[in-house]
């Protein structure tokens, strides 16, 4: 018995001490976050912009800057710490088997119930849920805890007024979309365990005090997706983004906004591409072999209702969930271009000469709605 336990100790330190010690000197060498995932599982982090690089210094766009030239920003001593931790960890050795083996453990020990892992929360009818605190904070935009104070909404609501403002002067009109979380769309199959303390979310609460207080066009299709939802399915069980269908019925909450016109999910074609598409939330998990379940459509543009076309230029600037929108505005715009928000550059507005410009940023970011990105 006292070799048995000595021979567990030692097994379990030399597990503890190797990984570390593996991990760096394999970080000696260059290498590539996400090392160690197959080529696909990277490409489904890259697409959904959860698979990220060192942001120690952060690329911005000068004041004023015409050029498109860039200054780096100095983080303080704590984050870049708190960022060297994560890279380390981001790197560690034989990660995604660990991972793997650790949600699939506690998934054996819970009858299915429960993963262990810091982003990725098992829902109900094996719908994933994003939980990181990392990347935004979307379970607290779940439970209601995170609201916006009146003096924070009168920041945003002045900043997109202000922008609005400067764009128009240049005769490009400006709007601006928040798309919902998935947790709030699907709140049914979140876990019991996580409890709602308001079920107003703070998107919710920010486009209610922007239509109160503004003449802002600021959409938030909650109320389209979840008279949309039970037809059929909106956002991946997955991932954390909505699917091109999901996406269809947010524009077409603006156009009904901004147009006074409207389609049906009926009116247009969608094609199958996949049906056993693994998303970002269970690639992060470990669990790409197991729930490799989801159906992948795209939107055919040339379905789209030829009196919803608009001659124009779109630039459309947001976050991944900008991917599938754009991609759906194709079918209704002249040209249509697509920036990422925190890689925008002024000059960007002279290289596309916009007639139309969208600001969109999915709910769990909304507070960056108060940064004036958009004026020079």
């Amino acid at each position: 018995m006292k070799n048995r336990d000595k021979w567990i100790t030692i097994a379990f330190l030399v597990f503890i001490l190797v990984i570390p010690l593996v991990t760096v000197a394999r970080n000696v060498l260059p290498h590539q976050q996400g090392e160690g995932l197959s080529e696909a599982e990277k490409a489904v982090l890259e697409q959904n912009g959860t698979l990220t690089g060192d942001k120690t210094t952060q690329t911005v766009g000068t004041a004023g800057d015409e050029t498109g030239q860039s200054r780096l920003v100095k983080e303080p001593g704590f984050v870049r710490l708190q960022k060297s931790i994560d890279s380390f960890t981001d790197g560690l050795f034989g990660r995604t088997k660990l991972i793997a083996f650790n949600t699939g453990l506690t998934s054996l020990l819970t009858g299915g119930t429960y993963i262990e892992s810091t982003q990725t929360l098992k829902g109900k009818n094996n719908m994933f849920f994003y939980k990181t605190e990392l990347d935004g904070k979307p379970i607290w935009d779940y439970m209601g805890i995170n609201h916006f104070t009146e003096e924070e909404m009168a920041a945003i609501a002045a900043n997109l007024t202000a922008t609005r403002e400067h764009l128009g002067a240049k005769g490009i009109e400006f709007y601006t979309m928040c798309i919902p979380n998935k947790e709030i769309i699907y709140a049914e199959n979140m876990p019991d365990t996580i409890a709602r303390v308001n079920e107003v979310s703070r998107g919710e609460q920010l486009a209610d005090y922007l239509h109160e207080n503004t003449d802002l066009v600021f959409v938030y299709p909650k109320d389209a997706l979840m008279a949309n939802k039970d037809k059929i399915q909106l956002y991946y069980s997955t991932d954390s983004h909505s699917n091109q269908i999901g996406a269809f019925v947010n524009m077409q909450e603006f156009f009904k906004t901004v147009y006074e016109t409207h389609a049906e999910i009926d009116s247009v074609t969608f094609r199958t591409d996949a049906t056993d598409y693994a998303g970002d939330l269970v690639t992060m998990a470990g669990l790409t072999e197991k729930y490799g379940i989801d159906t992948v459509y795209v939107f055919e543009q040339d379905s789209a209702d030829k009196a919803q076309y608009h001659d124009q230029v779109l630039l459309y600037v947001g976050d991944s969930f900008g991917g599938f929108l754009s991609q759906v505005c194709k079918g209704y715009y002249r040209e249509v271009y697509w920036e990422d928000a925190r890689d925008f550059q002024y000059s960007m507005l002279d290289r596309y000469d916009p007639d139309v410009v969208i600001w969109e940023r999915a709910e769990r970011y909304c507070e960056v709605f108060s940064e004036p990105i958009l004026i020079k």
